[in-house]
């Protein structure tokens, strides 16, 4: 048997779909054999669509949640599968798709995937047209009211916390009042409550991930919470199981940064100490290098071997990273906290902000700082 009808055979046993042969004759296209399963209905016009089909590329199209694929062989023969719920074709790992992608690789020698049908073919280019149709109403609708959503600057320092490990600034983040409201997901409010909930608990696990933790626990550990908030029935019972899943993130994300820490060189692990508890002092590589006796040669090398992190950068770190919650909850003018985090000067703390940061003390100020 050939490899093309073995594909179709494995394609029609796993997705339990009509697949037919059909052939032109005099600008006609009929079935080659009367066994269609799943009559046609007036909804597609395989002459006209049979028409409209490249040899390169499958034709999708869709009516009344029914959708049909058209591969065409050569200019006289093609196949059409279906009709079948569109909903077939939408599910999450694409294995339709990608196996009507194999059924025209195999014909045409291309090397198409899913997301080249999703982009190319006009049932998808349609869909997408509805949406952004829907998406620009539903941004026009929301300016005419004036609706706010929560803060952007309070989710980042949920998130912040978690990927640090921090659990007193999470509870204060959490604490928060703010102006504004929760975007709707749906239109039953306890299922947009719940898509609400999925959302928070995914950012929070990529910023787990983020401080630490394996993606692959990060991702499981989401996917429990997540059948936990389906099955909740009441809105209340969703928030608790979002905060709960919040402080278990941070947890974790703490004792994996502890037992980093603990697995490191002792001189490396006085040395991150010497860095917490001197913060707002001057701190050079040659004070802590006399203050455990050793060169401040071998300790820079050790530290960078043992961490991969220059042990100058590290300080560094240690200071701007403690001085962004002063930037975030204090009104401290950042000359100020440049003294107290004992930088040389505003355009020092500045620079080195810059370089760790990306953005400016001022700027990230902006960016997070929660707003009275």
């Amino acid at each position: 048997m050939q490899p093309l009808q073995l594909a179709l055979d494995y394609f029609q046993r796993v997705h339990h779909c009509p697949i037919s042969n059909w052939q032109e004759n005099n600008r006609c296209w009929t079935l080659e054999t009367k066994d269609l399963s799943a009559p046609l209905n007036n909804d597609f016009d395989i002459n006209q669509l049979g028409s409209q089909c490249n040899t390169d590329i499958p034709l999708i199209t869709g009516a009344h949640g029914k959708i049909i694929v058209l591969v065409k062989l050569n200019q006289q023969k093609l196949i059409l599968i279906g009709p079948i719920s569109a909903d077939q074709i939408s599910e999450p790992h694409q294995t339709f798709l990608e196996g009507v992608c194999l059924i025209q690789n195999l014909i045409s020698a291309t090397n198409l995937h899913a997301s080249d049908l999703i982009s190319q073919t006009r049932y998808f280019q349609e869909l997408r047209q509805a949406q952004q149709k829907s998406a620009a109403q539903h941004l026009f609708n929301a300016h005419e009211v004036s609706f706010r959503h929560n803060p952007y600057d309070e989710e980042q320092r949920e998130l912040n916390a978690i990927a640090t490990g921090n659990k007193e600034q999470l509870k204060k983040a959490l604490n928060e009042s703010f102006t504004g409201s929760y975007g709707t997901l749906a239109q039953n409010p306890l299922r947009s409550f719940k898509n609400l909930a999925i959302v928070d608990l995914g950012l929070v696990a990529r910023a787990a991930i983020k401080g630490g933790m394996d993606y692959e626990d990060a991702f499981s550990l989401n996917d429990s919470y997540i059948q936990s908030i389906e099955n909740a029935r009441t809105a209340d019972e969703i928030y608790s199981i979002t905060v709960n899943g919040k402080f278990e993130y941070l947890q974790l994300v703490k004792k994996i940064q502890q037992k980093s820490l603990a697995s490191d060189h002792p001189l490396v692990q006085r040395v991150k100490a010497e860095a917490a508890i001197h913060l707002h002092e001057p701190l050079t590589v040659a004070a802590i290098a006399n203050h455990l006796h050793v060169t401040p040669n071998y300790l820079s090398a050790l530290f960078k071997t043992s961490t991969g992190m220059a042990l100058k950068s590290y300080l560094n770190l240690c200071k701007i990273n403690a001085s962004q919650n002063e930037l975030v909850y204090s009104s401290l003018p950042i000359g100020q906290i440049a003294v107290n985090y004992a930088f040389a000067s505003t355009s020092h703390y500045d620079q080195t902000f810059r370089k760790i940061c990306g953005v400016s003390p001022r700027r990230y100020r902006q960016l997070h700082q929660k707003l009275e």
